[in-house]
């Protein structure tokens, strides 16, 4: 939870970065290997994040710190952020399934053709 005060921004950049490479369709597996990279390493801290933002809410609104509420907003972007990437990565999982599906199909048809 360390790396939450200077960290955290890098973080979303890179959560944002991953949400665009999914929703690029392009390099499916290099991407999901970036992805299951990333939350291998940083699960911990986004998970904690949840449990940070519902239990210091009262805490930042007795602050009143501006510092404090900036690191919240960003703390909840990073949060709506993982949730849209988790939507986009299990869309891309569905179309590739989906043509794969196909792929096979066709190829059982053309297979009984021979």
């Amino acid at each position: 939870m360390h790396d939450l005060q200077e960290g955290l921004p890098l973080l979303h950049l890179a959560a944002r970065w991953l949400l665009e490479a999914i929703r690029s369709r392009q390099n499916y597996e290099a991407v999901n290997s970036y992805l299951h990279r990333f939350l291998h390493l940083h699960a911990a801290i986004i998970a904690g994040i949840e449990v940070d933002t519902k239990d210091t809410t009262a805490a930042a609104q007795n602050e009143d710190l501006p510092g404090h509420e900036k690191e919240q907003e960003t703390r909840k972007d990073l949060i709506d952020t993982i949730a849209d990437l988790r939507l986009a990565q299990r869309s891309a999982g569905v179309k590739l399934q989906n043509k794969m599906q196909h792929t096979m199909c066709l190829l059982r048809h053309f297979s009984r053709m021979i």
